[in-house]
């Protein structure tokens, strides 16, 4: 996974469009991407062998009149090597913005910044603090080293918005840098996206909102799942409140290396120490309604928690035919756990309040309705 420079100026006519701005100078930045070069190194693999180079895609606008530029930054190697993120940093101090001047830096960047460039980038946000820097990384460069870590969480402590891209920053980034055409996500995108997602939110120690292209996949309450096409998980979305209606917490938890996210969540109340004393409303939205084993794990907490109301709303029912897992979800009613399929009401109510929806108020999939009515 290391990153290097560009072995020459014939090297870099392969990849980048004619007529790009490309000099000798290292700190000179160009303005496309060809496609195959886009599709080859923003790829998000979870171990992107043979992916050395950075291509850092960038777009600044001036808040006062919303005026854009939009370069992109390639990693260098020479008596000059500089990693894309410090070519930025130079371009930027050559072009001198106004101290005057409020800016929004947005960056789309095949790998998350090292160590040593995070530290650049965080003294720089230090020190301007007229710029707000948003970070859109395809994949995480050697994320499960401690110094790498460190880095991403002083970018995030100094300011920076730290994401990874989601279909719609791709679709943005290719429209923005190189052609007008439709972009189509590779094979796997999506679980090469979660990985990527779930590893930085570790990193971050952050409860991440859901974006809106997962919500949109995972709690459709369609039979078959919505294009692209990917495995549909167990997401639970909660809520704590206070007798009072005052707000406790919430995140959103989802099954991962084998364990069921309802187990994860009741692990997570367990760890809060709840006042035995004092009554609580937890409200669950779950995209796959319980197994039999989570449906007693939940009936079984519910029951040493007798002054805690618990109500769950799934979007589809898991293996409904089943016998035993009939079995289970009678066994949560007979417990006083109510469970009701999510309505029109329940998914807005998600959405305003788990999803980072950039897009604005909820609007429902096709056969949204048909599907409530097929499924209660």
């Amino acid at each position: 996974m290391e990153r290097q420079g560009w072995s020459g100026r014939d090297r870099l006519r392969n990849i980048c469009p004619r007529g790009c701005r490309w000099t000798s100078d290292y700190r000179k930045p160009f303005e496309r991407i060809y496609k195959k070069a886009f599709y080859f190194y923003f790829r998000n693999l979870q171990y992107a062998h043979g992916r050395n180079n950075t291509f850092l895609c960038c777009k600044i606008i001036r808040e006062r009149d919303n005026q854009l530029w939009k370069e992109v930054f390639l990693n260098q190697v020479g008596p000059h090597r500089l990693h894309a993120e410090l070519c930025f940093l130079s371009w930027l101090h050559d072009i001198n913005l106004s101290l005057d001047e409020t800016y929004k830096v947005t960056w789309y960047v095949t790998w998350s910044p090292c160590n040593e460039c995070a530290e650049e980038i965080a003294e720089f946000l230090t020190n301007h603090k007229n710029v707000t820097l948003t970070i859109f990384n395809a994949r995480l460069y050697y994320f499960w080293k401690p110094a790498f870590k460190e880095g991403l969480r002083a970018l995030a402590d100094r300011g920076a918005s730290v994401n990874i891209m989601d279909l719609s920053d791709f679709k943005d980034c290719w429209n923005l840098f190189v052609c007008n055409k439709t972009f189509k996500p590779w094979k796997k995108f999506y679980k090469y996206y979660l990985f990527q997602d779930e590893t930085l939110s570790e990193i971050l120690r952050r409860e991440m909102p859901l974006r809106e292209e997962t919500f949109r996949v995972q709690f459709n309450n369609a039979h078959k799942a919505p294009k692209p096409f990917c495995r549909r998980v167990t997401y639970l979305c909660y809520q704590l409140q206070e007798a009072s209606g005052g707000l406790v917490t919430k995140g959103c938890l989802r099954t991962k290396k084998g364990q069921h996210a309802e187990i994860r969540f009741i692990e997570r109340i367990h760890s809060m120490a709840l006042d035995q004393a004092r009554s609580y409303q937890i409200t669950c939205f779950l995209t796959w309604s319980p197994c039999p084993f989570c449906a007693q794990e939940l009936a079984s907490f519910k029951s040493t928690h007798p002054r805690v109301h618990l109500q769950i709303f799934v979007s589809r029912l898991y293996f409904h035919w089943k016998r035993s897992y009939q079995e289970g979800l009678q066994r949560l009613c007979t417990s006083k756990v109510p469970l009701a399929v999510m309505g029109h009401q329940e998914f807005d109510y998600c959405w305003n309040n788990f999803v980072d929806h950039k897009s604005g108020p909820f609007e429902p999939w096709d056969k949204l309705e048909y599907y409530i009515l097929g499924c209660g």
